[in-house]
């Protein structure tokens, strides 16, 4: 859930330890600012190059968005992005 950073006044950047996920102090992910510049680009790439649509006739309100427990953050069901079709 995304949206739930919105109103948040969370500092990413190490300063505030509810949220560090580039670590803080001497250890800080020496990939930070290239990864907050890159997020932008890619995210804008996805957008233009993707047709965002649900599978068949699933609504939103269905969609199940439970996380599979691992290494990395996985979703149970996968999403899909559909490809334009020029």
């Amino acid at each position: 859930m995304p949206e739930r950073f919105l109103e948040v006044k969370i500092d990413y950047r190490g300063q505030d330890f509810e949220l560090i996920p580039f670590g803080a102090g001497r250890r800080i992910c020496p990939g930070l600012n290239m990864a907050h510049r890159m997020l932008h680009l890619i995210l804008g790439s996805l957008i233009q190059k993707f047709d965002w649509k649900l599978e068949e006739n699933m609504k939103a309100q269905n969609m199940d968005m439970d996380d599979k427990f691992g290494l990395t953050l996985q979703k149970n069901v996968p999403l899909k992005a559909i490809p334009f079709k020029i």
